[in-house]
């Protein structure tokens, strides 16, 4: 009984997404151009690094003279860099750094090979609900012009005060 409930269940679902394949707001094509849209693996590794030179670049900006100027008791020189000031308490800095952009390059790869498998999922049910929302609107326009009642009843008639 159970496996049947299941599979009743499983059909019942299937069917709406079967019949949501497309829409005019999202076509089948929409696919295509999304997963065409998303960057290749390639560019996402180069996009890291560059994100990377660049934090790497901030902790070589002079801040010693900034930092005297905000705390005056701190030993600071005035030629320090970032990662002379914060490379006090974690002498590992950089190398944190590098790893965190190279996990985020692996990270981003992830992200974009997933996007390119949902992509079609995602427009397959914005296609599902937008045709529902259609079949909504259009059998609630139809209850309202089949309701029987007299649009030309006078108020007169009915005695409000009782």
């Amino acid at each position: 009984m159970r496996l049947f409930l299941l599979a009743a269940s499983l059909l019942a679902f299937a069917a709406p997404a079967a019949y949501a394949q497309s829409s005019q707001t999202f076509p089948r094509e929409m696919d295509r151009d999304i997963v065409r849209s998303l960057p290749h693996p390639g560019e996402v590794e180069d996009m890291a690094e560059v994100a990377g030179r660049a934090a790497e670049a901030i902790l070589d900006v002079p801040v010693g003279g900034v930092v005297r100027a905000i705390d005056p008791s701190r030993r600071v020189h005035r030629d320090d860099t970032l990662e002379d000031v914060v490379g006090r308490r974690d002498p590992y800095l950089r190398d944190r750094i590098r790893n965190s952009t190279a996990d985020l390059a692996v990270g981003m790869g992830d992200i974009v090979a997933q996007m390119a498998v949902v992509a079609p999922e995602l427009r397959r049910a914005l296609a599902g609900v937008e045709q529902s929302l259609e079949r909504s609107m259009r059998n609630v326009r139809e209850r309202r012009r089949d309701r029987d009642y007299d649009r030309d009843y006078d108020r007169d008639d009915y005695d409000y005060d009782r």
